[in-house]
């Protein structure tokens, strides 16, 4: 990359973390309150994990960015997130994943998947079981432990498992995350969650954050200049409930 083209990159990707923060500030998606929700917070935190990974990887001439290096980001992110929250638990992540203590007793552990594309998401159960079981073997952890927290279903859909589970059907994964299938889609999410026999309460141990936006996509589309806005449509079981849940832990 020429000196010109780095310079005008690097100067994008600073007019990304301005644009950043006003749709932060701008987002008042969760009802009447007139500041940004807590899952706009945290996404707009996890988007902020993209944009410094872009820095990094024009930095050290990179053909593309590290998923090691932005796991490990995001889940210290999350960490710094829930401790601002939870000022009685201490956090600290440990080969990609996040410990979550009370004093010297460990209360949970939690992973953060940045979407599901990677995963069969008819399967969902078999993956979560497969976490479940390397995390028992390698850290002697057992399945109530465990927090996940997904942070986009952007691409990560299957229609034809949708359709099974709701009845609804519709052309594409993609589709469904359409507001016109706002409803449709939580019934399925809330479907996939009470059919997850992988741990034993899956309502208090799996959240989810954006239904049709990548923290990924919104980086690279601030630094394109791309029009672009938050998420407003958070699902359920959502990141509100596991400071919840944790907080019941204090």
């Amino acid at each position: 990359m020429g000196t010109a083209n780095k310079r005008q990159l690097e100067q994008s990707v600073a007019e990304a973390y301005s644009r950043l923060e006003c749709l932060t500030k701008e987002s008042v998606s969760c009802g009447v309150q007139e500041e940004p929700c807590t899952e706009a917070l945290l996404f707009s935190e996890l988007t902020r994990v993209y944009l410094e990974e872009e820095e990094v990887r024009v930095r050290q001439k990179l053909k593309r960015k590290s998923s090691q290096r932005i796991s490990r980001v995001m889940h210290e992110r999350v960490g710094e997130f829930l401790a601002e929250r939870l000022g009685r638990l201490s956090f600290e992540v440990q080969d990609g994943l996040l410990f979550v203590k009370r004093g010297e007793q460990l209360l949970g552990v939690l992973k953060c998947i940045p979407d599901l594309g990677s995963y069969d998401t008819p399967s969902w159960n078999a993956t979560i079981a497969r976490f479940a079981k390397q995390y028992q073997k390698r850290y002697k952890l057992a399945p109530e432990q465990l927090l996940f927290v997904v942070c986009s279903l952007a691409k990560s859909l299957d229609a034809a498992h949708a359709k099974a589970l709701t009845g609804v059907d519709v052309w594409s994964g993609t589709a469904l995350t359409t507001p016109a299938y706002r409803d449709a889609l939580q019934a399925y999410v809330g479907k996939c969650v009470e059919a997850m026999d992988a741990i034993p309460k899956p309502w208090e141990q799996l959240y989810f954050l954006s239904a049709d936006v990548h923290p990924n996509a919104l980086a690279t589309q601030l630094i394109q200049g791309e029009p672009v806005r938050m998420p407003d449509r958070w699902l359920r079981p959502s990141v509100c409930e596991i400071i919840h849940f944790l907080e019941r832990k204090l």
